[in-house]
Order: C-alpha cells, then structure tokens, then sequence
C-alpha cells in the first residue's frame, strides 16, 4: 500500500469528481484513476463510485478512508517533527520546577515553549527542597526555577537570572496554637518540613523550626493537607495557602522573639554550556523578559 495512493484517495474524497481532484493534485485524471484503481485492486473492494455524475466513496471506502487520516496525518506529524530536529531542536527538555517557586507568568512562558515546540518532549520534575538545584549540577535537568542564595553560585558553572520572590511564613490550623508565641513555645508544637535534596545546604529561612517533633515531606500540596488537619505548623510560601488564610481554614502564627516572615528570591538558572538548542533559547530569552520585568517592580 502505498502512501501517495492514499493521498491521492483523501483528495479524491474531498473532490467532485476525478478531474477536480486531478487538477488539485497536479496531476492528469488517468494518473488518479490508476492510483485509485491500484488501491481497490490492493484492498479487495470498490473504494469510490459514480452518482449523478458525481464521485463518492463507497461504504468500505467511507470506513477505510476514516482510518486512512489517521495514517497521513500521523505521516504530516512525521514530517513536522523531522524537521524540527534536522534544524536542531532538542528531542527532549526537562524543567525542574520547585513548588515553592510558584508563578504564573512562568507558567505562561512553559506553556507557550510547549506549544511552539510541539516536537519537543517536555518533562516537568519537582520534589525535595533544592532538588532543581541539585538536578541542574548533575545535568538531569536543562532548567531549574527555585529558591536562590548566592552561595549557590559556588555549586557548578551556573548562570542565573531573578524573575520573582515568595514570600514564607509561619501557618497552622486556626486555632491549633496560640496565634503569638515566642520561639521556644513554637518548638512545642509538631513542625511539617520539607526534604532536602542531595544537596547539602541548610537555610534558617526554610529550616526555621528546631523541633523535637519534625514530620518530613517532599510535596508542598502534601504539607498544606497535614496542615489543615491539625497535624502541625509549617514555614511555607504565603501564596500557596492564600485561600485557606482568606477563609479562616489557617492562620499566620507569629513568633515574638524572632522574625518570622521572609521573602526569597526565585530564580531560574542553567549549567553554562558552549550551545544551547531552540527550546533552550526561547526560554532562555523569556526568562530575560520575566526578569527585566520583576526589576522593574523592584525599582
């Protein structure tokens, strides 16, 4: 079976007649009708009829032509990404995303790559705290977006770029613990904290309790249910449960003796490396706009 008869069917079946189809294929009518001809002898039955002076598909011919698409269509994607490869678009792109790094415009940024690239395998990984740091280094992932320290420079050859901040506070199921405390009578309390990665680095901004009782979680979404259940406080960022302090479901604890609020920048940061592929540099370049952008909110 070969793929230009089936092309030649799909126009045919799009077509009035043979002469049109003809003259849409640039091809002669005798050209068309062997192409359709040599099909139906291949399959065994009449693919197209004459009605009324008009060409119509058979009933098999109707069944067949509807998984026929499928084919030339999966044949034109094919072709699609072949030459999305051939002009050195890389096959697969992996972001690693901490949850904590949350943002829309970032989003909207991955979103647009995802569409312009519709050859590209995009994977999206998160996890422990400092695992896009950590994945980075070891060249597992071509972009990371998380918490960032300067010291984190000092880890590899990398280049970074500020688009946003989140900022971190101290929350619990209202009315779990008193809303003001100091530091010690926090401590009393079970604390709901984030894994670290391989990464050995420690930060009293996301490390903030000392808590004999500690309950450790690599996802976010998983310490805000905890929370909500009453199983303990967590420092984390104020965004992820703006809904939940809006409604009451939590309150904001405050610790008298010791700041309790913090505000960390999110960056997204790359290995330096000679080249870089398309997906690469289109959001590369995006991120540069985000952080043009969030300069320009800092002035």
């Amino acid at each position: 079976m070969k793929l230009s008869d089936l092309e030649v069917l799909h126009v045919v079946a799009q077509s009035a007649s043979l002469n049109d189809a003809a003259k849409r294929l640039y091809k002669t009518q005798p050209a068309v009708t062997q192409a359709i001809k040599r099909l139906s002898s291949e399959l065994g039955f009449a693919l197209v009829t004459r009605e009324d002076y008009r060409i119509k598909l058979t009933e098999e011919g109707k069944r067949f032509y509807k998984e026929a698409i499928k084919l030339l269509e999966h044949h034109t994607n094919l072709k699609a990404m072949a030459s999305d490869l051939s002009q050195g678009n890389e096959p697969k792109f992996n972001i690693c995303y901490e949850a904590m790094s949350y943002d829309y415009d970032c989003n909207e940024l991955i979103k647009r790559a995802f569409r312009q690239y519709p050859s590209t395998a995009f994977e999206i990984t998160s996890g422990k705290r400092f695992v896009a740091l950590e994945r980075v280094n070891q060249g597992l992932s071509d972009i990371g977006i998380g918490p960032w320290f300067n010291l984190f420079h000092a880890t590899g050859d990398l280049e970074s770029i500020a688009i946003g901040e989140v900022k971190l506070g101290i929350v619990a199921k209202t009315g779990l613990m008193p809303k003001e405390l100091t530091f010690e009578q926090l401590n009393q309390y079970p604390c709901l904290a984030m894994k670290e990665s391989g990464f050995e680095f420690d930060s009293d901004r996301l490390e903030y309790s000392k808590s004999m009782s500690v309950m450790k979680l690599d996802d976010i979404s998983t310490i805000k249910m905890f929370v909500m259940q009453g199983l303990g406080f967590a420092m984390v960022t104020l965004n992820h449960c703006e809904k939940e302090l809006q409604d009451g479901t939590l309150e904001q604890i405050n610790v008298l003796d010791r700041q309790d609020q913090f505000n960390i920048d999110i960056h997204a940061f790359r290995r330096q490396l000679p080249h870089y592929g398309s997906v690469a540099n289109y959001l590369w370049d995006g991120f540069k706009k985000l952080g043009e952008e969030y300069d320009g909110r800092r002035v």
